[in-house]
């Protein structure tokens, strides 16, 4: 008999709390965020509330969102022949297309990869947001702790409230059926169509990378040198970053061994004990706020969401070459029909010449060779015109489907990364003031 197992990751309060009412102000309060009260459940983060990426309030205006999804609840299940983690994914939505207003699924990574990849194939030139990355070879033996579990779940929910908020994406019927489905239904759908998109999407990603395109147009080549100077800003913030997370570190160390110096010292000194004693207090309350604001969160509110947003610049790259693959698509396309057109030229003037001069020593078998090859010219060339018309109508479609997604990018990438920003500076202004109301407290003033 076949053996299984569904383990829940961690519990959740007690509380009834619906997607509205939840607000859990960074991904630290999700790993805190649990109770024995109710099992097997976690609930993470909205997107307008988590640190990763805030939606302002202000952006959102007054109109109440008709799409509304959130992943949570990891479950770890163990069968016979593999253990995966699957996620619970709910939504409420007020649409038509919607027969029920709430919805409740379990999805696992691979069903998030397989929506990605559908909307790719469908959306080949819009900004598919990114999923988090697969873990590493050093990872394998960690990809079911607490920590690796719950920071994917944060990832996932990042991911498909920003497919669930995009204006178009959101209507495909991938999404609908990722969202919807039961999981008989869903895994027919996915096994029927996961052969398809290999082979359409194939061809297309080798052409992307494969080549480059000899008329790459400018606008879409300043997107690419403005992603690729981004990509190396943040990539050298996290870095700088994490060089400073780990000096706070040893400073919170050390001044965690002061004190116990300190009150020492002041047992010895008895005239001294008064000071040395507030001083040491003092000291404890700096390394309590720089774990508490600078140190604990750093990974959550800085770290995490830089990196997570880098690989949403990766997608911004993705599609701009694939939009690079329908340009040089078209080219190539142009470049064959005006050979064939040199190619019939070419025949039509020998033909003439051959005429005129009356070469009668040419066999009637070469006559009827270049008459041959004119022939399946003539047909072919209407047909190539077809197909660059069309492939420069795609290209067009796309240029404009690509621009306009940019263009609603760049105003995402204001807003949130003007918000981890805004909280790295929240957090130094509240350490810096504790500390400083300590330091009150221990030294005379006038």
């Amino acid at each position: 008999m076949a053996y299984s197992e569904d383990t829940a990751i961690l519990k959740i309060s007690a509380e009834n709390k619906t997607l509205v009412d939840l607000s859990i102000d960074s991904f630290s309060d999700v790993l805190n965020y649990c109770t024995s009260a109710d099992e097997f459940m976690v609930v993470s983060p909205l997107v307008h509330n988590n640190n990763f990426f805030y939606l302002h309030k202000e952006n959102l205006g007054q109109d109440v969102k008709d799409l509304v999804s959130q992943v949570d609840n990891p479950q770890k299940h163990l069968d016979t022949f593999e253990t995966y983690i699957t996620y619970r994914v709910v939504t409420n939505s007020s649409r038509k297309e919607y027969s029920e207003t709430r919805y409740e699924v379990h999805r696992r990574y691979s069903d998030f990869l397989w929506l990605r990849m559908k909307l790719i194939n469908e959306y080949p030139t819009f900004i598919v947001p990114p999923l988090p990355e697969k873990h590493t070879l050093l990872a394998q033996l960690d990809r079911y702790s607490r920590d690796f579990i719950l920071c994917r779940m944060v990832l996932l929910n990042s991911y498909i409230n920003r497919i669930v908020n995009h204006p178009i994406i959101s209507y495909h019927s991938s999404v609908h059926l990722f969202l919807t489905a039961k999981p008989m239904e869903f895994s027919f759908h996915r096994k029927k169509s996961t052969s398809i998109i290999e082979k359409v999407t194939g061809p297309l990603q080798q052409l992307a990378t494969g080549y480059k395109s000899r008329n790459h147009e400018p606008e879409f080549k300043k997107i690419e040198e403005y992603v690729n100077v981004l990509t190396y800003k943040l990539s050298n913030l996290v870095r700088i970053g994490d060089r400073i997370y780990k000096e706070r570190k040893d400073y919170c160390e050390e001044l965690q061994q002061l004190k116990p110096v300190l009150l020492n010292w002041a047992k010895i000194e008895s005239y001294l004990h008064s000071p040395l004693h507030c001083i040491a207090t003092m000291i404890e309350t700096c390394s309590t706020s720089l774990h508490i604001n600078l140190i604990q969160q750093f990974h959550s509110n800085f770290s995490q969401p830089i990196k997570e947003y880098e690989l949403y610049i990766d997608a911004v790259k993705e599609a701009l070459n694939r939009r690079d693959a329908l340009q040089l698509d078209y080219e190539l396309s142009v470049e064959e029909m005006g050979k064939k057109k040199i190619e019939r030229n070419n025949l039509t003037e020998n033909s003439s010449i051959i005429s005129s001069r009356f070469n009668l020593w040419k066999s009637a078998t070469d006559r009827l060779s270049r008459e041959n090859k004119l022939d399946r010219l003539n047909l072919t060339i209407p047909d190539l015109n077809k197909t660059v018309e069309l492939k420069h109508d795609n290209l067009e479609i796309g240029n404009e489907e690509l621009r306009a997604d940019i263009g609603r990018w760049k105003f995402e990438e204001k807003n949130d990364l003007k918000h981890v920003l805004y909280n790295l500076a929240e957090q130094h202004i509240q350490y810096y003031k504790e500390c400083l109301e300590a330091w009150e407290k221990v030294l005379p003033f006038p």
